[in-house]
């Protein structure tokens, strides 16, 4: 019997799926103004090549993490061959557990960062965070100079695109 592992570490999945030729990709009309959508990873060749459009890295682990994701992968198929099973799932507490040393320590994981300052970080420093993609790191830029000091993570709820689930993704980033 093949057994499953679980991970919510983006330098494990990107290597997990690129060994087997997939990309990071999204169910077409599942998006929305803001939202990816449904995430996916693609393998080309197999089911889904017409309803899958590609995405890249960043904005999959963005949505990834805004909706705390954890990702479900099988090395080896029951026989011994090379699987490709995978599955994205609700996280679970220990998932969080597993991963919050590194965000405490505001440790650099996995291509984003931690220990950013909302009140003079750049447009690209705000984007190496969870859940900030270039739209929203321009957003909270805009925010910033109209409306002066960003006094805590709460505020930025008051920003077009950007809720609840985004800000306490950014909240336990900041807390580093």
């Amino acid at each position: 019997m093949a057994s499953a592992n679980r991970t919510t570490d983006h330098q494990t999945i990107v290597e997990w799926v690129e060994s087997r030729g997939g990309h990071p990709a999204h169910v077409r009309r599942t998006s929305g103004k803001d939202d990816v959508g449904i995430l996916r990873i693609d393998f080309p060749g197999y089911s889904g090549e017409q309803s899958l459009e590609p995405l890249d890295w960043d904005t999959w682990f963005d949505a990834f993490e805004a909706n705390r994701l954890a990702f479900l992968f099988q090395e080896k198929t029951a026989d011994g061959e090379t699987s490709r099973f995978s599955k994205l799932v609700r996280r679970r507490p220990e998932d969080e557990a597993r991963e919050a040393p590194a965000h405490r320590r505001g440790e650099r994981r996995k291509g984003r960062t931690t220990g950013v300052d909302l009140n003079s970080a750049s447009e690209e420093e705000l984007e190496a965070l969870w859940g900030v993609g270039p739209a929203n790191a321009r957003k909270i830029v805009e925010f910033r100079e109209k409306s002066g000091r960003i006094a805590s993570t709460e505020d930025l709820v008051k920003i077009d695109g950007i809720d609840g689930a985004t800000v306490a993704v950014l909240k336990k980033q900041l807390q580093g």
